[in-house]
């Protein structure tokens, strides 16, 4: 029997794929040959990504360290309904798995023992090949993209400081060479995060400080007040480079901070470490990485009854918060309120998100067509 596809025009059957879900087009790769074809081909590939960005199809990755490591993807047209999905699991202990980064429908997982890149829409994943540098004191790893490849850079502390900057060795592995290399990168500031904070158009993000000693300044409650900086990993020339905090010789040693991105722009925000303090929180934006006053201050959430955390951002301006009692909410600030986000396991004080998009993008990348697609 002949199927109805001979009577549709090539362009007009790729237009109608390009507007469906992963899900779907998983099952069509096996109605014949000609689709399987079409559907791994990385022009198609990459522009089935455009056209789900274009659509503003973002989905949010809710991690917890309860049950086992659950993570929650929320899709931002049914903010009701929460779906677990189950990272990959591999013959090795999984132990302290955190989600390192999201980026065009790839998720970088950190174990203890490995480092696993992840498409939670096809199912597809691969553990990275043991790096080269073994882990020594302290480690931060950081996941994005680049023109046609997809990379993973890893830091790990050596010496704390010599000569008044930070010598951790670095390495990095691309999902071109399928293998790590070390680089001769300079950091020039101190990363204690296992993880990085956000990932913008490809570009993984990190708060770095500055050393202990010997300019130590205590505050009240005894504090230690350090420089603090924005710290980014360009993926094409492989050089770190950071910006100061907004406020930096003011008052932001009062406040914690965590980084996010705010209509599509970085964001840092701050909010109150104490009950005692004014329970508002602070978003930032940058607004440009060269000149010094780079920062524009965008919002002022609150003042809130009880200490609330802010996770990060989501879109259309929304800020996911955690309250006192561990719930996750989403804030609409044109609104002033928030709503509360169900999730798989019971959220904790270590819970963290990433946005997520779905896409056919192989875990191995091998994608030179990728070039094209926007970043998400």
């Amino acid at each position: 029997m002949e199927t109805r596809t001979e009577y549709l025009p090539e362009e007009i059957l790729r237009d109608i794929l390009l507007r469906l879900p992963v899900k779907s087009l998983i099952r069509f790769r096996l109605v014949c040959k000609s689709w399987f074809t079409l559907l791994k081909n990385p022009n198609f590939i990459a522009t089935h990504l455009n056209h789900s960005s274009a659509y503003n199809c973002n989905h949010l990755l809710v991690h917890t360290q309860a049950e086992n490591h659950a993570i929650s993807l929320l899709s931002n047209k049914t903010l009701n309904v929460t779906l677990k999905i189950d990272s990959p699991r591999t013959p090795k202990v999984v132990e302290r798995e955190v989600i390192v980064g999201s980026c065009n429908g790839l998720v970088c997982l950190s174990r203890d023992s490995e480092i696993v890149l992840w498409n939670p829409a096809t199912k597809e994943h691969k553990v990275l090949p043991t790096p080269s540098i073994s882990t020594e004191t302290c480690r931060s790893i950081g996941f994005g993209f680049h023109v046609e490849d997809y990379k993973v850079v890893r830091m790990v502390n050596s010496n704390y400081l010599v000569s008044g900057k930070i010598t951790p060795k670095v390495e990095v592995y691309s999902t071109s060479s399928g293998s790590w290399r070390v680089i001769n990168a300079i950091i020039p500031c101190y990363v204690e995060q296992r993880k990085c904070s956000v990932v913008l158009k490809g570009v993984p993000y990190w708060l770095g400080f500055g050393p202990i000693c010997p300019n130590t300044i205590f505050v009240p409650r005894r504090e230690v007040l350090r420089d603090e900086f924005v710290l980014s990993f360009d993926m094409g020339n492989e050089v770190f480079l950071q910006v100061d905090v907004p406020g930096a010789k003011d008052y932001h040693y009062k406040y914690s901070k965590k980084l996010g991105v705010y209509n599509e722009s970085v964001a840092i925000m701050y909010y109150p470490s104490y009950e005692k303090d004014i329970r508002f929180i602070e978003l930032w934006v940058m607004k440009d990485h060269v000149v010094d006053e780079c920062w524009v201050q965008v919002l002022r959430i609150g003042p809130f009854s009880t200490l609330w955390t802010p996770l990060g951002c989501w879109e259309n301006g929304v800020v996911i918060l955690q309250n006192h009692k561990d719930e996750l909410l989403l804030y609409d600030p044109t609104i002033g309120k928030a709503e509360a986000v169900p999730t798989s396991g019971a959220p904790m004080f270590s819970t963290s998100i990433a946005t997520y998009m779905e896409s056919l993008v192989p875990v191995d990348g091998g994608n030179k067509d990728l070039k094209e697609t926007k970043f998400v």
